[in-house]
């Protein structure tokens, strides 16, 4: 992950995705699913927001201000799977395609290292550029994390 000094915009660098579905039936559809939840995860942490006013009016309305994610700003993403079959299905199939939570933990872990040495604790999982901004401009650790030095 690096972020733009001067725009504030986070950019993915590299990205994996490991699954474990089991006895995978039919591959192109297995990484189709790890491919598709892994970019509802990123748009839903770094970019898709519904976001309202005092008066719970919605100002992303339109895709205009709520931009979803797509190919032009997906980054490309190393797939890979691990198969152990599940004991308690007839063909060793388990659930997969669910894992779009997983790059709302990992992007916002990955920003928080970026942001390390500014003195910010990123403290939630949709991260904007104007957040980012907000952090960069108020840090905040010192709300969060306190150090406690005792006698030996």
């Amino acid at each position: 992950m690096e972020i733009d000094t001067r725009t504030y915009v986070p950019q993915i660098l590299a990205y994996a995705a490991i699954d474990d579905c089991g006895n995978v039936i039919n591959p192109k559809i297995v990484a189709g699913q790890v491919h598709g939840a892994t970019a509802h995860g990123i748009g839903a942490a770094m970019m898709e927001a519904y976001i309202y006013d005092k008066e719970a009016n919605l100002l992303t309305s339109t895709f205009t201000d709520y931009t979803p994610i797509t190919v032009m700003n997906m980054p490309d993403l190393a797939y890979g799977d691990i198969e152990t079959p599940s004991p308690f299905s007839y063909n060793g199939a388990k659930g997969m395609g669910e894992g779009g939570g997983a790059p709302l933990h990992t992007i916002c872990a990955a920003i928080q290292d970026a942001l390390f040495d500014q003195g910010v604790v990123v403290h939630n999982t949709f991260n904007p550029p104007s957040d980012i901004y907000r952090l960069l401009k108020n840090p905040n650790r010192s709300g969060f994390v306190k150090v406690e030095r005792r006698a030996a």
